[in-house]
């Protein structure tokens, strides 16, 4: 039998993904992807914020996996380390055409939304080991990483474009 709050929580997460994930698709998908958008040390391009997206979202997976499972996953030892995992990872999609982007994207998206729906009620209560080695529950994780999505990149492009 579900548990009637846990269940609200779950849509709430499941709607939170929905939303930004249209969102996305909707600011960046209209942008030419070979547009640099993020002027700092990185050059990123539209294409580049896409795939860092994905790349992050697949972590993600991951690490929601390894907590359903009974275990723990994490990529970065700590925020100090960002960069040894972004950079490469960048590097690895500048290679893959846009199909490919997008299609890591959306699969990594699809994931995310597979596993929510299938968290067991008892893991909601409970706290995950997140990919950048904090802690916390499954809806703050998925709070924290919608949120790296549309505000650390997609309303800062919105900004830097003045769109």
């Amino acid at each position: 039998m579900m548990n009637p709050e846990i269940e609200y929580i779950r849509q709430q997460t499941l709607s939170l993904l929905d939303q930004t994930r249209h969102s996305t698709r909707a600011l960046l998908g209209n942008l030419d992807p070979e547009r640099i958008v993020h002027t700092d040390e990185r050059l990123w391009r539209v294409r580049d914020i896409i795939g860092h997206l994905g790349a992050w979202n697949w972590e993600a997976v991951r690490s929601l996996k390894a907590y359903a499972e009974g275990g723990e996953y994490f990529c970065v030892p700590s925020e100090a380390q960002y960069y040894d995992y972004n950079g490469p990872a960048a590097e690895l999609r500048k290679a893959w055409t846009m199909d490919q982007v997008w299609a890591e994207y959306e699969a990594a998206h699809d994931q995310l939304r597979q596993i929510i729906t299938s968290m067991p009620d008892e893991k909601w209560a409970g706290e995950m080991l997140y990919p950048w080695n904090h802690r916390g529950t499954v809806e703050y994780f998925i709070q924290v990483m919608m949120s790296h999505e549309k505000v650390d990149h997609c309303d800062l492009v919105v900004r830097l474009l003045h769109l």
